[in-house]
């Protein structure tokens, strides 16, 4: 149309010669150049020619569409489906005529649609065409590959039946993504359409904090799972517990019957935490505000009596067979041993679980038990390097001593003799601390026992002992003033006098309690303890130095010069391992078969170390003269001299042999 008005006269006439006179038709057939675009005017053949060729340009110049449209108008719908499938290239009007071409030329094409999309990742929309063919699994299993759940799960629930094994594995699949991604209640729904609740309770837990631990709790008692509910309980009580809400705590456990032991470790705990923080030791401080129970108790009566009348009064623990049952409940579990890593609110718990079962023991007479699980409880704040802990624990059960506890003991029973020593031989270590501290003359050892209470005086030595050692001849001898008691002019003594004379009786008589420091068989066992270990690491050094020039030895490319100087330091290691392996093998066995002499209880039951403890008498006594007992000053200067010459106590005692 666009052409010149010559060509389109001569279109004119070439046309009317085709359409009127057969030989012009031939020759026009016989052009090398046939007129195309005249076929809208001529004949079907040649419409279908130039439709054709239409079609080609419209393919070429990315105008699918267009000639899908054509194969249309032509009538020819098998091939125009047929050639949009295999391009991938049909759309959503083609397939809505597609019946017009038959019932399978429809499905084939749906299918192939439903392909296309997926290549497309248009999966929603596929998984519809797939309905539409009624392949439901079909559909459902192209949404779940691609992460559809809510879309696979709405058509299933709708299609399928409620018990087929495919919904199921929907959920379970769905969940267990929601889960990987941290959405822990919308995984719990999915357990629970999968009927898996006990998973339900378990993927809602998983968060940790106290309302997901409290639902929990609540969903697995609704749906019969009861030890997980006992479980869940437990963990949102112990949650409750780290922010100080005891209420809350009894609250939860309260609610299960099987949890009254629990019940009881934790109102021990609310009582013990009271006293700590009214005496304010290292490690309990917290910023946050505890929410106390509202229990009634008398402050006239000691921790122990206190902790019992609350367990019958307010929890109705009162007959024995409850005692019983609690304690064979409570002595099956079993926490891990305490180190100087162990967080003081969990030493705290794992104290008050076993402070319980030794006042449970208690309750039941069973003195053997009651030693034992005090020892362990005082035992787990020392091995936590919590000196200043241990005291308290001490100082609350034991307020007077512990020479109460060995009337009810047998004395033809050595283990729990041996049990009961150590227990005793640890309240008299913090009590001697105590008295060392506290005592009138002893300054300068404030920033000592600030140390201290911050870590365990395990070992002496390691708080620089040496520094404040006092020789005879530096003791400054007491006046009037230094006193803590005197006579006035008349010979009448104060109050303020007698009170400090009663006191200085006090001292010296829980001094003397201390005695039972010094050991004797202790301080052997200690002392060949001691010798092992120190073999034992020579050997160790010894096979680490062999390996290590062994190394040395089979290492390729050395210079000549450092393989000499290696072959001279092996000679030398070989020489000293000669001259060294005969003694420390026979110091050894020495050692371990003076050892094997000694009860086995006492090598497993802790004691104090009894040379430490004789240091600080003797420092005691040279600070202050008044503290002084001779007794206990000339027991620890014959330990000290039999056992203390080996090791750092050689140096740290040398002083007092001046």
């Amino acid at each position: 149309d666009h052409r010149s008005k010559e060509e389109l006269h001569q279109d004119c006439l070439r046309l009317a010669h085709f359409l009127h006179s057969k030989e012009l038709n031939e020759d026009l057939t016989s052009f090398s150049k046939d007129p195309i675009h005249l076929g809208l005017f001529s004949d079907r053949p040649a419409l279908y020619k130039m439709m054709e060729a239409e079609g080609k340009s419209h393919l070429g110049n990315g105008h699918p569409e267009l000639f899908q449209q054509l194969m249309l108008w032509k009538g020819d719908l098998r091939g125009a489906l047929q050639s949009a499938a295999e391009r991938g290239e049909l759309t959503d009007q083609l397939v809505a005529i597609s019946p017009m071409a038959g019932y399978q030329t429809w499905a084939s094409t749906v299918e192939a649609f439903a392909k296309q999309l997926c290549f497309q990742e248009q999966y929603v929309k596929a998984a519809s065409y797939l309905l539409s063919l009624h392949k439901v699994y079909e559909a459902v299993e192209l949404l779940k590959s691609h992460n559809f759940f809510r879309e696979a799960t709405v058509i299933a629930k709708a299609r399928l039946h409620p018990e087929d094994p495919v919904l199921k594995d929907l959920y379970i699949c769905w969940a267990a993504v929601l889960e990987k991604d941290g959405h822990y209640s919308m995984a719990a729904k999915c357990y629970l359409g999968a009927t898996s609740p006990y998973d339900a309770a378990k993927v809602l837990a998983k968060k940790g904090d106290i309302t997901s631990l409290k639902t929990a709790a609540e969903l697995a008692l609704i749906v019969g799972e009861n030890d997980l509910s006992l479980s869940f309980s437990l963990r949102c009580a112990q949650e409750l517990l780290s922010s100080k809400n005891w209420v809350g705590a009894q609250e939860v456990l309260q609610q299960h019957e099987s949890l009254l032991g629990q019940r009881l470790v934790f109102c021990l705990h609310e009582l013990l935490h009271k006293c700590l923080s009214q005496r304010n030791p290292v490690g309990t401080r917290c910023l946050s505000t505890p929410c106390y129970n509202s229990w009634t108790t008398n402050q006239d009566l000691s921790f122990i009596e206190m902790v019992i009348d609350v367990w019958q009064s307010v929890l109705g623990v009162n007959t024995p067979e409850q005692f019983q049952n609690i304690f064979e409940q409570l002595r099956t579990l079993e926490y891990p041993p305490a180190t100087n890593n162990t967080p003081p609110k969990q030493l705290v718990f794992h104290i008050s679980h076993e402070l319980t079962l030794a006042f449970l023991s208690l309750q039941m007479s069973s003195w053997e038990e009651t030693v034992k699980a005090t020892l362990q409880a005082v035992m787990r704040s020392y091995e936590a390097g919590n000196f200043s802990l241990m005291q308290e624990i001490c100082n609350l059960c034991f307020p007077t001593g512990c020479n109460h506890v060995r009337v009810h003991l047998d004395s033809r029973n050595p283990e729990s003799m041996t049990a009961f020593r150590s227990l005793e031989a640890f309240v008299a270590y913090g009590q001697l601390y105590n008295l060392w501290w506290n005592s009138h003359e002893n300054t300068g050892l404030e920033s000592l026992k600030q140390i201290t209470e911050a870590h365990s005086p395990t070992t002496l030595e390691q708080n620089s002992i040496n520094t404040i050692c006092l020789t005879k001849e530096t003791v400054i001898k007491p006046t009037k003033t230094e006193y803590p008691f005197y006579v006035d002019s008349n010979g009448v003594a104060s109050e303020t006098d007698l009170a400090d004379r009663l006191s200085l009786e006090d001292r010296q008589m829980k001094l003397r309690g201390c005695s039972v420091l010094l050991s004797e068989e202790y301080a052997e066992v200690q002392s060949l303890q001691r010798d092992i270990s120190r073999i034992q690491q020579m050997f160790a050094e010894m096979i680490h130095e062999h390996q290590k020039t062994n190394f040395h030895r089979s290492a390729e490319g050395q210079e000549l010069e450092a393989k000499s100087a290696i072959k001279q330091d092996l000679n030398k290691d070989q020489r000293k391992e000669l001259i060294c392996l005969p003694d420390l093998t026979k110091q050894l066995t020495e050692a371990n078969q003076k050892l094997v002499e000694f009860p086995e209880s006492m090598k497993v039951c802790p004691f104090p170390d009894v040379l430490e403890c004789c240091l600080i008498v003797l420092h005691m006594g040279a600070q202050c003269q008044v503290d002084l007992i001779p007794e206990l000053q000339e027991q620890s200067l014959n330990l000290l001299g039999k056992y203390g010459r080996k090791h750092i106590y050689k140096e740290a005692s040398k002083k007092f042999f001046t």
